[in-house]
């Protein structure tokens, strides 16, 4: 017969207790509570910041010369006693510190409060803005990435060869060329020279022109923004596209020097495969932190491109807010403009673990 089974015995003083498979969490479960708790302490640390944010541009706004309401009236038809009546109407009388306050409460419950110009909710005005300017960003970064991606791979594997030296000259040009500069000659060469795209305006959006194509089958409205959108975004995006490319170059010119590049290329595995596969997913990181940056960079510094092309985004709204001293808008817009930048370093920081699975959070 078989043996009988011996009771367990208590392990002995110093010796290592085995640790039963089920009372250890699986690796995926574990990174995901490690971002989870890594994304709640960003989120917390965003809360000094925007106050710090906050402090600065309403103090900076109020410095700046010029009367809101000498504005809203005119000089020439302004009274005294009409002046100091719409001042205490928008509670401009108050001391500083007191309308921060003021401002701040109304920001902790989600209320940017009301333009001083058109008298719109704040909010209302940055919602119908801010769909312009994210196509505008977005459009930017696709031809970024079209361009610079390729224009990268392709220079750093037949590096000191003409297309590299093509490529550097190219990337070098569109980091010195100024985007006012650029734009005005963008339209003044294919609009109104060659015309072939539209110089200004945006009569549809890509989304509305896409849903008009669903539902009525006429592609019209959707070439209609897309003609529109070309000559911003090429815009905006050029500088990008050369920072981007001269990034991919080097990292790339490093990830292929590794001994696991060189060991796919002993395994016989194919020239595309080892670089597409292998080395350029490696050298995506430093390439996705400059494009999360600049993903809000592009969103708050779009002014001139949106005014050259008069384009109706948030850059525009906030031009016609300064000139006006529209405390209010300003306010809204540089906040807005802050979460979603510091929205999108936090989005970076997370992507890191899904394109390198080295990358761990602690």
């Amino acid at each position: 017969g078989r043996p009988p089974r011996s009771a367990p015995q208590p392990a002995a003083r110093g010796d290592p207790v085995p640790i039963a498979r089920a009372d250890r969490a699986p690796a995926g479960a574990r990174q995901g509570s490690l971002v989870g708790r890594y994304i709640v302490r960003r989120l917390v640390a965003m809360i000094p910041l925007l106050f710090g944010i906050s402090v600065v541009i309403f103090t900076i706004i109020r410095l700046v010369p010029g009367d809101p309401i000498l504005i809203m009236i005119g000089v020439e038809n302004a009274t005294p006693d009409e002046v100091v009546r719409l001042r205490q109407v928008l509670g401009l009388d108050q001391p500083i510190p007191v309308q921060y306050l003021k401002f701040l409460r109304r920001v902790v419950t989600g209320d940017l409060g009301f333009s001083l110009a058109s008298d719109e909710p704040v909010s209302r005005l940055i919602r119908e803005r801010l769909p312009a300017t994210v196509e505008l960003t977005l459009a930017a970064i696709a031809v970024a990435l079209a361009i610079a991606i390729p224009a990268g791979v392709i220079s750093a594997v037949r590096k000191y060869t003409v297309v590299d030296t093509a490529g550097t000259v190219a990337a070098l040009l569109g980091i010195s060329m100024p985007n006012f500069w650029l734009g005005v000659m963008l339209i003044f060469l294919f609009a109104l020279r060659l015309g072939w795209l539209p110089a200004s305006g945006r009569p549809e959006s890509l989304v509305g022109g896409l849903g008009t194509l669903l539902t009525t089958g006429d592609p019209s409205a959707l070439g209609t923004a897309a003609a529109h959108l070309v000559l911003p975004a090429v815009t905006l995006g050029s500088a990008l596209a050369a920072v981007i490319t001269r990034l991919t170059r080097s990292a790339m010119l490093e990830v292929i020097r590794q001994d696991y590049i060189r060991t796919a290329r002993a395994k016989g595995l194919p020239g595309p495969r080892v670089v597409l596969r292998h080395a350029l997913r490696n050298a995506l990181i430093p390439v996705v932190t400059v494009v999360g940056l600049e993903f809000g960079a592009l969103l708050g510094g779009a002014v001139i491109t949106e005014t050259i092309f008069a384009w109706p985004g948030i850059g525009r709204l906030a031009i016609r807010s300064i000139f006006q001293r529209d405390f209010p808008v300003v306010q809204g817009v540089v906040l807005m403009i802050a979460v979603v930048r510091i929205c999108a370093n936090l989005a970076v920081d997370v992507l890191y673990a899904v394109i390198d699975p080295r990358i761990r959070y602690q």
